[in-house]
């Protein structure tokens, strides 16, 4: 039964996934703004993840993790978030919201050496709304652009543990969605018709992502993991149309020059001590420069991100609540793959809370990221997201012995 209401709340969050809003003109290029596979806990620690090793959370950003669950414990995960962000252009300044559902996964074990987890994860998001204004010999020219959609992904994903300090994983993903963008052209002169483009991607394909985790632990209370993750370069398979409407003419084209999604590296190394405190790095490579879009390699620039986190807990086994508190930091340093010449960055911090008599964990984080720089060319964007998820952490196929 409990089985059947979560494969059917899976079934409805397709759409609610789907539907994943953001605001930022940065998503006008490329895929939109790029969406880390990370849960609550990493979230809160910047987005670490590759060798994050841990049997009370989903880690779907390594799929060799998902092997340190035990074999008597089912996790559920669900995420949401709501953001703030704040545009500027010299001096001109705008401000916007959105909140979402995010990511669900379950994870679970079929035996001690073999692990499964399966879910739904945004890989990106496209949201904008905004208007431009510019002159040609005197006329007035007014630019609206708009867009809309982004990139989902379902994927099953399973990891075997090879001998107690090393594991392998893979997912398999099912990428589907739609992004569609537009741009109206007005002019202030009545003589000149007024014209409308607009480009639409609609996505059904598949990708795979392999990982490793070695995790070796000396001295009773030290433990250091290392982790890495590959994404082989893939076809981005569907339907990519374009229409150019004036006002007695609708001229539509159907663009069959090859997407791709591109080839992708992650690399981490972590240190645990005495399961209270845990410190990390990770270090991740996308290779679009080498992947088609629209035909054309070298259309996106490689994206290069490291980041740094920490996670304390005073004592795990304590009686006191107080100490079995998580708090957790971290933060990241990235270029933009649509090629802004500028670093971009962000800032995290959160909170574990661990339910009274259960092993569930409410997860609250609070982020701040900059895109972008406050020039006359360019627009600087601050966001601010508060996001939250839980972790149901149950057990499960165990049956009491008092009758």
């Amino acid at each position: 039964m409990r089985l059947k209401t979560i494969l059917v709340f899976l079934f409805f969050a397709v759409g609610l996934l789907a539907q994943n809003n953001t605001n930022s003109p940065y998503t006008r290029y490329g895929y939109g703004r790029l969406d880390q596979p990370v849960f609550g806990r990493a979230q809160a620690m910047g987005g670490l993840s590759y060798a994050m090793r841990s049997n009370a959370q989903i880690n779907p950003a390594n799929p060799a993790s998902y092997s340190a669950v035990d074999t008597m414990t089912f996790m559920f995960d669900i995420g949401a978030s709501a953001s703030l962000s704040n545009f500027s252009m010299k001096k001109d300044r705008h401000v916007a919201g959105t909140a979402n559902l995010d990511y669900l996964a379950a994870q679970f074990s079929a035996t001690k050496w073999l692990g499964f987890s399966f879910g739904l994860i945004p890989f990106s998001s496209v949201g904008y709304d905004y208007e431009t204004k510019s002159s040609v010999n005197g006329d007035s020219i007014t630019s609206t652009y708009k867009g809309t959609g982004g990139i989902t992904q379902l994927y099953l994903g399973v990891s075997f543990l090879i001998w107690k300090r090393f594991a392998l994983g893979a997912n398999a993903y099912y990428s589907f969605g739609e992004i569609n963008h537009s741009r109206n052209l007005t002019f202030g002169n009545s003589s000149y018709t007024p014209t409308q483009y607009s480009a639409a991607m609609n996505v059904n394909s598949f990708s795979m992502r392999f990982g490793f985790q070695y995790t070796e632990t000396f001295l009773k209370k030290h433990t250091l993991t290392a982790g890495f993750v590959y994404d082989y370069k893939a076809n981005l398979n569907g339907k990519f149309e374009n229409t150019l409407i004036d006002t007695d003419t609708t001229l539509t084209s159907f663009n069959d020059k090859k997407m791709e999604m591109p080839a992708f590296y992650g690399a981490g190394l972590s240190y645990q001590y005495d399961k209270r405190l845990t410190v990390g790095v990770d270090y991740s490579f996308r290779e679009f420069a080498k992947a088609r879009y629209y035909g054309k390699t070298d259309s996106l620039k490689n994206s290069h991100r490291i980041t740094l986190g920490a996670e304390y807990m005073n004592d795990p086994f304590s009686s006191k609540y107080i100490d079995r508190i998580c708090w957790r930091a971290g933060g990241y340093l990235t270029n933009s793959y649509i090629g802004q010449k500028t670093l971009d960055y962000g800032v995290a911090i959160g909170v574990g809370f661990p339910l009274r008599a259960s092993r569930t964990t409410l997860n609250v984080t609070l982020e701040y990221n900059k895109i972008g720089k406050n020039t006359f060319a360019s627009i600087r964007e601050d966001y601010f997201k508060f996001s939250f998820n839980a972790t149901i952490n149950e057990t499960w196929f165990f049956k009491s012995k008092i009758k």
